[in-house]
């Protein structure tokens, strides 16, 4: 008889799955907003002709904060999906765990690369440990498209009885190349904005250098945005056919979510061409937001009908819930100090 696997039923959650759904999202899209920036922006300092080099040294010297505030802000999305999604999440993991494991340090190797270049960004010797810290990265996000993409194919798990040394990969599922170049062309997109609008942030009247990374970073924006659309669409048509028609109006509020999402990044995309920076990064905020909802929409109706988070029973203990809202915002306030007191020294510095 050939060998099965079956997933764990999932544990009583001590709080309404909703409070966790919603936090799961929210700190997903601000996670992902760090990684973006983090990601696309290495690739833009290495990939910036000479032409554009000052421009692209200026968004190369916060890489190294970035990675740093897009590791940290990678916790709380990873808790809020291991209680919901825990046994899809831990088995993804195991059975691809060589990989895993190595995204750590392969993260921590590039942040050590990106601060090594930080102040030679202007320099030919840059490039090597540009080129490295890249490359790292990529690798870095193919292994979380493998693990995302695993964990929502119990299916494909059958896998480990043919290789149980944890080195599954999943690159023949459908989805997954478009998955991952959806992430990549986001990153650029977003990192070129942040260039534009931090660059380009307060430039006096014939600032070169500040409109010299406005155009820079709007020209990679406007350019990965319409990328965007194309691979999109790709994602779209890879899904499952159930998956895919829900989103095409079988079901109402992912269609919906599709739809306001694609709107918000056409609005995005038209503010970016007419330079209006500011206006550009609220559309795309708001475009993340919907994108993340769209992505677990797409986890729901792959694990549907065998798992769903929402007939999970509930233990209420809202007290460690009371507790975490207030650490956060402890949190929160130590982290607005913090930031004050690094703007006030770096204007003394200035």
């Amino acid at each position: 008889m050939h060998p099965t696997l079956s997933t764990a039923p999932g544990l009583a959650l001590p709080s309404p799955w909703g409070i966790f759904e919603i936090l799961l999202l929210v700190t997903l899209a601000a996670h992902l907003l760090a990684v973006n920036v983090a990601f696309g922006g290495t690739l833009i300092a290495l990939l910036s002709p000479g032409a554009t080099r000052d421009a692209a040294t200026a968004l190369g010297r916060k890489l190294p904060t970035t990675v740093a505030v897009a590791v940290n802000l990678a916790i709380p999305p990873l808790l809020f999906a291991s209680v919901l999604y825990g046994q899809h999440l831990y088995s993804a993991a195991v059975l691809s765990a060589v990989t895993w494991l190595s995204l750590f340090m392969a993260v921590m190797v590039a942040y050590a690369l990106l601060y090594y270049a930080q102040p030679r960004l202007a320099l030919a010797a840059s490039r090597p440990a540009l080129l490295v810290a890249a490359c790292l990265l990529l690798a870095a996000s193919l292994i979380l498209v493998n693990v995302s993409t695993l964990a929502i194919r119990p299916a494909a798990w059958m896998a480990y009885f043919d290789n149980p040394s944890g080195t599954i990969l999943n690159f023949s599922d459908a989805t997954f190349w478009p998955r991952w170049l959806h992430f990549v062309t986001a990153s650029l997109a977003v990192a070129g904005l942040f260039l534009a609008f931090v660059g380009g942030r307060g430039a006096i009247p014939g600032d070169g250098s500040a409109a010299a990374r406005k155009r820079l970073g709007l020209a990679w924006f406007t350019r990965a945005t319409m990328a965007q659309f194309l691979v999109g669409l790709w994602f779209l048509f890879s899904l499952p056919h159930e998956t895919r028609f829900a989103f095409l109006g079988g079901d109402g509020l992912a269609t919906g979510m599709l739809l306001a999402g694609v709107c918000l990044a056409g609005a995005a995309l038209i503010q970016g061409v007419r330079g209006r920076t500011g206006a550009a990064a609220l559309f795309t905020v708001a475009v993340i937001l919907a994108m993340v909802v769209v992505r677990e929409f797409v986890r729901m109706f792959a694990l549907a009908p065998e798992y769903s988070p929402a007939r999970l029973p509930v233990a209420a203990q809202y007290g460690p819930f009371v507790m975490f809202l207030i650490a956060c915002a402890g949190v929160a306030a130590v982290v607005i100090w913090a930031v004050g007191c690094y703007r006030r020294q770096a204007g003394k510095g200035a």
